[in-house]
């Protein structure tokens, strides 16, 4: 089983090795790590990057698909406000902007010699983040998302696993059970197509919870019922999250949602940072879970802000799966 950071090429994390992929190398060596999840931003010098370093690539995660892969005008000007935000979130302004964007980091994995990519099967609008209820069924969402991964494969080299990483929203893929999975893979036009599993999603899924000995006992139930679908789990994404308290309070009051688009984004992210604080954890009974279902990869994805809470989150999580993962 490999194991693997997240990580980015975003400014800030690019600093903490002050863009030095030797540092970045050393750095996987001295905890033990196998190399990288890339999470690719901005116009890097992607050639700069060892390639031996990184294993995955998560691809971008738009959120918000619909209106424009489907050519609704009118609605894509509700949320955005004017065709120059469209055009500033998306990069262009019909449903081909997407094509390519995930058409080039399709060709970035290809290049960079990644075994798997991680997509997000998902389409969440900012109106309904707090109560929830998602007027679309998931089967609407997984058309969507199938369309637009069948025209950007058409258009690129890529040979590896394509992986579908669970969310919590209503009306996507949250891995509630085998017929959403079978459905987005009959639609899916590739192969070689699997599951990423994140844990903290998992645990939002079911509304949260508030100390880690129930979130790993609901984990641990929730992956035995999967049942032959553990076995389509390649790559695990490991991350707790204790935030059922604060889920269950926004839900019952859910505060509004208000502003132009970017202040409306900004309010959401700050909320999804709430809900999905990518913590560790640290009771040593998570290395039950990997009793249960036996992936090629996990990866230690965490937030962080500065080196020193990066090296404390990996080092508390590790401490908890040591017996189990480094034996």
């Amino acid at each position: 089983m490999r194991r693997l950071l997240n990580f980015s090429t975003h400014s800030g994390e690019l600093a903490l090795f002050n863009d030095d992929w030797t540092r970045a190398a050393d750095f996987l060596r001295e905890w033990e790590f196998d190399g990288f999840e890339l999470y690719p931003v901005g116009d890097y010098a992607f050639t700069r990057i060892p390639s031996e370093m990184i294993h995955g690539l998560h691809l971008r995660f738009f959120v918000i698909l619909r209106q424009l892969w489907q050519g609704k005008t009118g609605q894509l000007l509700e949320i955005f406000g004017s065709r120059d935000t469209v055009r500033r979130f998306y990069g262009g302004t019909d449903r081909q902007c997407l094509i390519d964007a995930y058409a080039q980091q399709f060709e970035l994995a290809e290049r960079l010699g990644c075994n798997y990519v991680v997509f997000h099967p998902v389409h969440c609008e900012l109106q309904y983040i707090f109560d929830w209820k998602f007027p679309w069924h998931w089967r609407e969402t997984l058309d969507l998302c199938s369309e637009l991964l069948n025209e950007s494969l058409a258009r690129s080299r890529f040979s590896g696993w394509l992986l579908f990483e669970n969310l919590w929203w209503p009306g996507s893929f949250r891995l509630e059970d085998q017929e959403e999975y079978d459905y987005l893979r009959t639609r899916v036009n590739y192969r070689r197509c699997g599951i990423v599993l994140d844990t903290g999603h998992l645990l939002n899924s079911a509304g949260g919870f508030a100390n880690e000995t129930d979130a790993v006992n609901f984990l641990l139930t929730r992956v035995k019922q999967l049942g032959s679908l553990r076995r389509e789990i390649h790559t695990v994404h490991l991350n707790c999250n204790l935030s059922g308290n604060y889920i269950r309070t926004t839900m019952a009051n859910p505060p509004s949602i208000s502003g132009d688009f970017w202040t409306q984004l900004q309010t959401a992210r700050e909320h999804v940072a709430q809900i999905d604080p990518h913590e560790p954890f640290t009771d040593p009974a998570i290395s039950k879970l990997f009793d249960l279902i036996a992936p090629e990869q996990v990866v230690f994805e965490f937030t962080f802000r500065g080196m020193s809470q990066w090296q404390a989150k990996i080092s508390r999580q590790k401490q908890a799966l040591e017996k189990h993962l480094w034996r």
